[in-house]
């Protein structure tokens, strides 16, 4: 079965970043947000780290909740999203900005001791793009800074519903950076249908190891792993028959070289 060519979802409209507040998003919440904490590791107190694609900031603001003394520099390149962050998920060491389509110039080299790029690839339209974005979250890292990207897995898509979403069409198979529609669920029971990128697990290897990360790492979080992790309520309250034997996202972890890069320097604020 052919792929069908489609533009690949943006956030930068209000009113598509305010339909995503409204997705059911209870998986993503049991089985891939709660574990983002604990892959960043033992960081101490005043450690840095740059959320890349921050979106609304409610998981921002779940995770910075989580790591005491850490501070967080949040950013998305749509206004809207860091719009609504503002409004409704501000915390005291959470600093909210405007990423530039190419990276976050007014963060320093080496700055951060660790980073997130949560789902973040899902709405990169290409390889080459996407190994751009990599490279920036290289450069903003010490050496020995750790790395966490949050992805739906790659290898549960066309043929498996969970909870709040279908990745694909039935029959179809999807190469690196195919368009693949996805057929979401509101929190009101309706369903809308959104059009991501996909990328295989090599893909990711392939951009990280070219940006000079190490020790790359894949975690694939099923129901008996969420047990203990994520809120004993949200797995109480849905059957997640999928979920038991499949895992719904990949988390990715990486360790940053340290290799010298081009020094960025910081731009002047625009003005909304």
């Amino acid at each position: 079965m052919s792929v069908p060519t489609a533009e690949v979802i943006s956030y930068q409209a209000a009113e598509v970043a305010d339909d995503y507040r409204r997705w059911d998003d209870a998986g993503s919440w049991a089985f891939g947000y709660s574990f983002v904490p604990a892959a960043l590791g033992g960081l101490s107190q005043g450690a840095r780290v740059l959320d890349l694609g921050c979106g609304p900031g409610e998981v921002t603001r779940f995770v910075a909740e989580r790591c005491p003394g850490v501070r967080f520099t949040a950013v998305d390149s749509s206004p809207a999203m860091i719009d609504l962050a503002h409004r409704h998920f501000p915390h005291p060491r959470v600093e909210y900005g405007l990423s530039e389509p190419d990276g976050v110039p007014t963060v320093a080299d080496r700055s951060m001791d660790a980073a997130l790029a949560m789902f973040l690839f899902t709405c990169i339209g290409s390889q080459a793009q996407m190994q751009d974005l990599v490279d920036e979250l290289a450069r903003t890292l010490r050496p020995g800074g750790r790395l966490v990207i949050l992805h739906p897995n790659p290898d549960q898509a066309h043929d498996v519903s969970f909870e709040g979403f279908h990745r694909g069409e039935p029959g179809a198979r999807y190469t690196s950076g195919d368009p693949m529609p996805v057929k979401v669920r509101r929190r009101d029971g309706s369903w809308t249908t959104i059009v991501n990128s996909y990328w295989p697990r090599e893909t990711f290897h392939a951009v990280l190891s070219a940006a000079g990360f190490t020790d790359i790492r894949e975690t694939t979080p099923v129901f008996a792993d969420a047990v203990g992790v994520a809120s004993p309520d949200l797995l109480a309250s849905r059957a997640w028959e999928q979920e038991r034997s499949r895992a719904p996202f990949i988390l990715f972890t990486a360790t940053a070289h340290g290799r010298p890069g081009t020094t960025r320097l910081p731009r002047q604020p625009t003005t909304r």
